[in-house]
């Protein structure tokens, strides 16, 4: 059969819902955390093809952001916020000063070893989104004549075009971040950029801040108001407070990841309204070294009840067994995974509890708990196949127990 060649594009790679899905088998499914930086490098060369692929590959490519504590992470983090806000950040440094980068240049940049954008025939390209509309039009010599009145409205149709184009792939942009993850970033000037994007951010719904020394409740808030959050992690940042927190409850009542690990200036007054606004919360994380007194039987209870909790990190704050009863009556089946390290009021009791209300229990962290020391009813979690910690010293007790019975406990290590 003689097959019939044509410069036209074959029908399939020209309906929007089939590019991306073909687009999609780019991205592999499972990916080691230090190859996250190349998971979208197929996809880039795909932004330069025409617009259609441009747009499909960039709901890809932006769909996640990850950036990490270096100088090129930084300095790209500057370049994808000026994108996203369609302006310069006040405060880029000199490497990253120059023109806003558009997202095939942000994406192919980003790393070193992916190739540059000269590197491939542009199709399509990005141009600045400030208005061009409105800009005079300007006469010019070209063959001793100047510009005709025809000519000035073709030149304000093209700029016009241009300008919808841009505004269009903005808007491609901002919904399709859905989730952003900063980790370890030092500079005191991370909250201007992070602001910017959270006022844009309009489908976010993972926002992971990962030990950013100098995270404020003032960049986050932006963040909030959109009301898509479902998954929130601000471990390490400890500036953010109740009033941050308080805001999370009233926007975000979709929440169902909460993780505020080491963030001591978080106390009962905003975990309670979290507990009554988020009912969907599964994962709440308030571990803490310090002002363990801040988080009680106030705000957990509330937690247990209103909630559906399932993995819950309470590591040095002020729990009981009181406390842990509740939790594990109004929880019962539903309880996967708790922490109580460092609670030193928690007691036997709290064991027996676990026990009888919680066989859907797999991980029971409960180093430096002294009180505990019926091992015998350890011995029946670790029978369950329950997951357990314990530091040296209670380690050492349950298997002098154990000996003195005869019987091989086999606790597990702790947790990493």
């Amino acid at each position: 059969m003689d097959y019939q060649y044509s410069n036209q594009p074959h029908l399939a790679v020209c309906l929007p819902e089939i590019v991306s899905h073909i687009l999609s088998f780019l991205v592999p499914t499972k990916y080691q955390d230090e190859s996250k930086k190349k998971i979208n490098v197929d996809l880039y060369p795909c932004l330069l093809v025409n617009r259609l692929w441009h747009d499909s590959a960039s709901r890809i490519v932006w769909r996640k952001a990850y950036f990490e504590d270096t100088k090129d992470d930084l300095d790209t983090f500057l370049k994808f916020a000026s994108v996203i806000h369609d302006a310069p950040i006040p405060i880029l440094s000199p490497s990253t000063s120059s023109s806003i980068a558009s997202a095939a240049q942000l994406a192919i940049g980003q790393y070193s070893d992916t190739p540059t954008l000269s590197s491939y025939p542009s199709r399509s390209s990005s141009t600045s989104s400030v208005s061009t509309i409105d800009t005079p039009v300007e006469y010019y010599e070209e063959h001793d004549t100047k510009m005709t009145t025809d000519q000035m409205f073709a030149e304000i149709d093209v700029r016009a075009q241009r300008h919808m184009d841009t505004v269009a792939r903005l808007s491609t942009y901002r919904n399709a971040l859905r989730a952003l993850s900063i980790r370890k970033m030092k500079e005191k000037t991370i909250n201007e950029p992070l602001s910017r994007i959270g006022q844009n951010a309009n489908k976010l719904e993972h926002l992971d801040i990962y030990i950013c020394d100098h995270f404020s409740n003032e960049a986050l808030n932006p963040f909030l108001a959109h009301s898509n959050l479902t998954y929130l992690s601000l471990a390490g940042c400890h500036h953010i407070s109740d009033s941050a927190i308080l805001k999370v409850a009233e926007y975000c009542g979709r929440l169902e990841h909460l993780d505020l690990r080491a963030c001591g200036l978080v106390s009962d007054v905003s975990l309670s309204a979290i507990a009554m606004q988020c009912p969907r919360l599964r994962h709440l994380n308030v571990g803490r070294i310090r002002d363990r007194e801040k988080v009680s039987i106030k705000s957990i209870a509330l937690i247990a009840q209103y909630t559906q909790a399932a993995v819950l990190g309470l590591a040095g704050c002020d729990i009981d067994d009181t406390c842990m009863q509740i939790l594990a009556r109004y929880r019962s089946t539903g309880l996967e995974r708790v922490s109580v390290n460092s609670c030193f009021k928690i007691s036997n009791e709290t064991v027996y509890a676990y026990i009888k209300y919680c066989p859907n229990l797999s991980v029971f962290e409960m180093k430096e708990c002294h009180n505990v020391n019926d091992w015998g009813a350890v011995a029946e979690l670790v029978q369950r196949k329950v997951l357990l910690t314990l530091c040296d010293q209670q380690n050492k007790a349950c298997a002098d127990w154990a000996k003195r019975r005869g019987r091989t406990l086999d606790v597990k290590a702790p947790l990493k």
